[in-house]
């Protein structure tokens, strides 16, 4: 690691062997009863003895510490560099940057998971292996999941459940972008639905400023917008009248905002060409 980090309040920093932990205290001590070769295995248990969570992609989850099942992420390059370098990256310390973000996140009061332990996995410096390990919301669904349960024509009762996951989404995104936070990765798959609660995932890269401008706001916002037209693509139930539910709870009518949407409009046709060949190649990347 290059620089100096300094741990989140209720964090400590351990180091097994090759192995960089920034941990939760509450779970300090059941770190410490690990050996290296121990917290490895951990890492790398066989599939078939894992539970799986899918956000962003599927996630293996263990039991822990008082019966509290872990999801554990393991970072990958998105996009096409993904398919060629994998899990391994270049200097930098990314589990713990995103385990001090997103409790700056939870501590401003937005619904997000509670980290546990992050990892940074040395192995021929500066090359490195990074994880993050994050109690489980159970019983939890991506929207991508929620709106394929939901389906084309769901009961009277579904319809308003999902008019209020929509709504809901639209005020936490809101009340995110108010709080100085942009989601790097802002896409469906990264917002969960739990119950009637909406929760916000996955924030590698993601930083926070003072204020987002509105430009910046509608800019992560089209990012989301792009996710909405990937999934419509392959035939994910979303309907134009879903979209400016999630608009109007998210704008709470500022008009200034609204403009600076309209306008962006006049040009996310011509880059939204662009992203569905890059969909396209990347999906014949993954046949391959």
């Amino acid at each position: 690691m290059q620089k100096k980090i300094s741990p989140p309040p209720g964090f400590s920093f351990i180091k097994k062997g090759r192995l960089y932990l920034l941990v939760k205290d509450d779970y300090k001590a059941r770190i410490l009863e690990y050996s290296e070769k121990e917290l490895n295995n951990l890492l790398y248990l066989q599939k078939e003895s894992r539970h799986y969570f899918e956000g962003r992609t599927r996630y293996p989850t263990i039991i822990f510490q008082e019966n509290r099942r872990v999801v554990i992420r393991r970072y990958s390059h998105g996009g096409l560099l993904r398919f060629f370098t994998r899990g391994l990256f270049l200097s930098g310390a990314r589990s713990f940057n995103e385990l001090i973000l997103t409790e700056e996140i939870r501590s401003s009061g937005i619904p997000t998971v509670t980290p546990v332990v992050a990892v940074h996995q040395v192995l021929i410096p500066p090359f490195y292996r990074p994880y993050l390990l994050t109690l489980e919301f159970p019983n939890s669904l991506n929207l991508v999941q929620y709106l394929e349960r939901v389906g084309s024509h769901p009961p009277h009762q579904t319809i308003l459940h999902k008019r209020k996951v929509i709504r809901s989404a639209g005020i936490l995104l809101k009340k995110f972008h108010q709080a100085g936070f942009c989601h790097r990765d802002l896409q469906l798959k990264n917002l969960l639905v739990s119950g009637d609660e909406v929760l916000i995932i996955d924030f590698d890269r993601s930083y926070r400023k003072a204020f987002l401008t509105i430009k910046e706001r509608v800019k992560n916002l089209f990012r989301l917008n792009r996710s909405a037209d990937k999934w419509k693509d392959f035939g994910l139930p979303i309907s134009r009248t879903d979209r400016l539910r999630f608009l109007h709870s998210y704008s709470g009518g500022d008009l200034k905002f609204l403009e600076e949407m309209r306008r962006a409009l006049r040009y996310y046709p011509w880059i939204l060409i662009f992203h569905r060949l890059g969909w396209r190649i990347q999906k014949v990347l993954k046949k391959l």
